[in-house]
């Protein structure tokens, strides 16, 4: 496994089970199938029924299908926590103790003050005196605040959604019964395509969340009534109107049913696109195949059984271009999920010296702490500035790029002050000079698993590389911000360093204002790559605006003969983007440029995460800019469904 980690890390999940299975046997590796009735079959008056709830998996429904076998569908009470629920809940387990009814109280962990109060409740029933026939049934999401007893004395029951793209059709079609397939006499043929392609878009926007930032920004836990309701107005529009609506539908199942959940407004435009690709008029044409797939096809005007049937040949290994996806996709997948694994794996490790003959804890610590201390230069000094870093205005002010390099520069020179200071603290506790305090213990763990400490990243700009990597960045960031401050402004600019790469686009815009005269409202940058893979071989400044370097795409590869969009080579994950001419435009200009030559508007994030915390400009924190780059002349909703982004930093 060690061999794995360092060689292929995206492989590790596949090893350890292997691992398990060949030590423990299959049974560790394999989930039990959901039996409800088995449950119920092992549990007593007493014993409460617990549902661990995990996202996209409902247990009402095989709840109230058991209340219907055992002929409890009329005495099965649900009640679902919160606020003034509490008395209500109570009054209602009583009735079932002297009734025999089943009880049902949902969403335990909404009622976080009134678990004290069940758990009164559990330890006082007396067996003597409860109906044989009650059962009360929990559900809760994992919470802190659910009472241990009722735990430990339950029985716990979980039943997470199904895993890939035919396991979530199955179900789906296995929810649906014939009177639902049949129910559009008057177009059948139109309504079961149109279903199954619903079906299918529902399946893969699911199944997109596990390959991470590239699937959703943020992942949503979308639910079967956001199909339930979706279906019922295909059905209901069918039968309305002679011809299919397609605008209208694509608008109410993408921007209001399923769009309704979505709070990013990149995954507000991805989930447009990729409903584009499942639900569109060529899926009634013979030969359409979904993602140009053989496999994935709409069976057409045919029986219930002969779709369920059709759905049990499709492929349990998925390609991740039936999802839009590059098939690069996949290798971030699993490498997310490993390292989710090892930082599991990690997180419960003890945290004790060696005993052995290498280095202790302390002494690791100590010499890299030494070691940052040495690397990480002191600031310059602003006096010993270049004339042109804060180059006077006519004005008697300093130019708007000057003003935003003495923001970083100070933003900088903080993040210095606070890293060197505690890193001198931290050799000092622990030779026991000063007593350990809690930011410092912090420090000590997180150099011990390669993690930025919580205390720098205060003071930090978002990143996500491990330590080492880490201070190899930020050591980089100082010294090109060195260099603006004593030699003048740089030929090109580092986008990627700057705690607000937003400002300094700003800033150059207002120059570029300045100089013409233009109101800077009615003005844009345009993006235009050159030819220029190395930075440094950049001779001249642009006669207006500037040059940019340092930024990565993810989701597909860049072609330098034709300056545009292509596919990514198999298993490049990144590429670096040559140098990017920011030239300033009328917005006008821009908007037209984008819309008669069919560009793509590439996002950038600051880090691979995408998603961040909603701002005031409406946008996530992570996001900086759209930036309009060519393409070669096909639907931009391609590069939209591939996740096509620009990042400024690997995590690496």
């Amino acid at each position: 496994m060690l061999i794995v980690k360092s060689q292929k890390e995206n492989l590790m999940t596949l090893v350890a089970r292997n691992v398990v299975a060949a030590e423990l046997g299959p049974l560790f590796i394999e989930s039990p199938p959901f039996d409800l009735a088995s449950c119920f079959a092992d549990s007593e008056c007493t014993t409460p029924l617990i549902f661990v709830l995990s996202a996209g998996a409902d247990p009402t429904e095989y709840l109230l299908t058991l209340a219907q076998e055992k002929g409890y569908g009329d005495r099965l009470h649900f009640i679902s926590l919160g606020q003034g629920q509490g008395p209500k809940a109570e009054a209602l387990i009583k009735l079932g103790w002297d009734t025999g009814d089943w009880v049902c109280l949902q969403n335990c962990h909404l009622a976080a003050s009134w678990m004290g109060k069940l758990e009164q409740i559990q330890e006082s029933q007396d067996p003597k005196k409860i109906n044989e026939e009650y059962r009360l049934w929990l559900t809760s999401m994992p919470s802190s605040t659910f009472p241990v007893p009722v735990l430990q004395n339950g029985i716990k029951i979980t039943n997470e959604p199904p895993k890939g793209l035919r396991a979530n059709l199955g179900r789906t079609f296995q929810d649906i019964n014939e009177d639902v397939f049949e129910s559009c006499p008057s177009k059948p043929k139109e309504f079961k395509t149109l279903l199954f392609g619903l079906s299918f878009f529902h399946a893969v926007i699911l199944e997109r969340r596990k390959f991470g930032p590239i699937g959703w920004n943020i992942p949503y836990e979308w639910m079967d009534s956001d199909f339930q309701v979706s279906r019922e107005q295909v059905r209901m529009y069918l039968v309305a109107q002679p011809e299919i609506p397609w605008t209208t539908l694509l608008y109410i199942i993408a921007e209001v049913n399923y769009g309704g959940r979505v709070t990013d407004d990149k995954d507000v435009r991805l989930i447009a696109a990729v409903l584009k690709g499942y639900f569109c008029p060529a899926m009634l044409k013979e030969g359409f195949r979904f993602a140009n797939l053989d496999s994935y096809y709409p069976p057409g005007n045919v029986s219930l059984d002969k779709t369920r049937e059709y759905l049990k040949t499709l492929p349990l290994d998925e390609d991740p271009r039936v999802f839009g996806l590059h098939p690069n996709a996949l290798i971030t997948a699993q490498y997310n999920q490993a390292r989710k694994f090892l930082d599991t794996v990690v997180s419960v490790q003890p945290r004790i010296s060696s005993g052995g003959g290498g280095k202790s804890n302390e002494e690791i610590v100590a010499d890299m702490a030494q070691d940052f201390l040495k690397k990480i230069p002191e600031p310059a000094k602003t006096k010993d500035a270049h004339p042109e870093t804060y180059r006077k205005t006519p004005s008697g002010g300093i130019i708007s790029v000057g003003v935003f390099h003495g923001q970083e520069w100070a933003r900088f020179s903080q993040m210095t002050k606070v890293t060197k200071a505690s890193l001198k603290m931290l050799c000092k506790a622990i030779t026991g000079v000063v007593l350990m305090s809690g930011d410092l213990e912090g420090m000590f763990n997180a150099f011990l698993v390669q993690k930025v400490p919580g205390n720098w990243e205060k003071v930090a700009y978002p990143c996500l590389k491990p330590l080492n990597s880490w201070v190899k960045d930020f050591i980089e960031r100082v010294d090109f911000m060195t260099r603006w401050l004593l030699q003048g402004p740089p030929k090109s600019f580092w986008i990627s360093s700057f705690f607000f790469p937003q400002g300094f686009m700003t800033a150059s815009l207002q120059v570029h204002a300045r100089n013409t005269k233009i109101p800077i409202d009615t003005l844009e940058f345009f993006s235009s790559v050159t030819s220029i893979e190395d930075y440094t071989h950049v001779t001249s400044l642009p006669e207006s605006g500037c040059n940019i370097h340092g930024l990565y795409l993810m989701g597909c590869g860049w072609d330098m003969r034709k300056s545009e969009l292509r596919e990514s080579h198999k298993d490049i994950l990144f590429e670096l983007m040559p140098v990017i001419w920011l030239e300033p435009l009328d917005l006008a200009d821009v908007k037209d440029r984008v819309t008669t030559k069919n560009l793509y508007q590439c996002p950038i994030y600051k880090t691979s995460e995408r998603k961040g915390t909603l701002s005031t400009t409406g946008h996530s924190t992570n996001f900086v800019k759209y930036f309009p780059i060519s393409q070669p002349g096909m639907d931009v909703a391609h590069w939209i469904s591939r996740g096509v982004a620009m990042l400024c930093m690997l995590d690496e």
